[in-house]
């Protein structure tokens, strides 16, 4: 083996360790990238640009994008944003792109000047469905207000049973803050939980993708350390669009109540069916 080939496998190697999975969130925006020269030609044309704009590369390459992608009474703006990119300012917003088919396609654009290697200058583009991009905002604004004012405790573990949230309300039942618990294990910082059964729960719904609901435990918090509670946990394993698996979300409802009063009941018949035998 040469010394050529030993440094292309480390290569390879060093890639291949700090590669991850990608992010299902650029999955969903779909990000397009096209590239304009001096003159406002389009000089590079991603595939999500195709998928995007409905025009093929070789369509869009070499042309000039104000008089592709623009509408005539829109031209004079496009062609303004332009001038202040090549400038060098970046430009962040929405402009409206007309389609092949003449229909208008409003577009969230992050512009930015580049420079090549022999100084030519360039205005690069990056853009996705600004439909998609509120969509996308409005869900993660519903996500978070469910897991903010949820009065039901919510937690979410890693692949590896490692804790990522847990909203207020967990954080009250448990008397601990999500800054503690993050990046531990349950038994980390609640031992007096029956961890072995929660962990083997979180471990099934990772393996089988299968929801486990109204799993129940009993146990003690620092909230009260002298009491044994009991809990009702459902089990959800998370994943991305793509199907990459993200971890495992828990939904916790304090059932002591319940429990008691279920104890309570279970006793008074035994006590009555003891009599009925007398």
């Amino acid at each position: 083996m040469t010394t050529h080939d030993r440094v292309d496998q480390e290569d390879e190697a060093g890639i291949g360790s700090m590669a991850t999975a990608p992010g299902g969130v650029l999955d969903l925006l779909r990000v397009a990238a096209v590239a304009l020269d001096v003159e406002g030609r389009i000089a590079l044309w991603s595939p999500e640009a195709e998928q995007l704009f409905g025009y093929r590369a070789a369509e869009a390459l070499g042309r000039r994008a104000d008089k592709l992608l623009v509408h005539p009474k829109d031209r004079r703006a496009a062609v303004e944003l332009f001038a202040r990119v090549r400038a060098g300012d970046t430009w962040a917003g929405i402009f409206p792109v007309r389609r092949p088919d003449g229909s208008t396609l409003k577009v969230e654009f992050h512009t930015m000047g580049l420079r090549d290697a022999h100084g030519e200058g360039y205005a690069l583009g990056l853009a996705t469905d600004e439909g998609t991009v509120r969509r996308l905002e409005t869900d993660l604004a519903v996500s978070g207000f469910l897991i903010g004012q949820s009065p039901v405790g919510l937690a979410v573990f890693d692949t590896e049973l490692r804790w990522l949230r847990a909203n207020p309300a967990l954080q009250q039942m448990n008397s601990i803050p999500e800054s503690q618990v993050r990046g531990h294990r349950v038994g980390e910082v609640l031992p007096g939980l029956d961890v072995e059964a929660i962990e083997a729960a979180m471990r099934h719904v990772l393996e089988s993708g299968e929801p486990l609901l109204d799993q129940q435990s009993i146990g003690r918090t620092p909230a009260d350390p002298d009491h044994d509670h009991a809990w009702s946990e459902s089990y959800y394993r998370l994943e991305d669009p793509s199907g990459r698996i993200l971890g495992v979300a828990v939904s916790i409802m304090d059932i002591s109540r319940r429990h008691r009063e279920t104890s309570e009941i279970s006793e008074a018949r035994e006590r009555l069916a003891v009599i009925a035998d007398a």
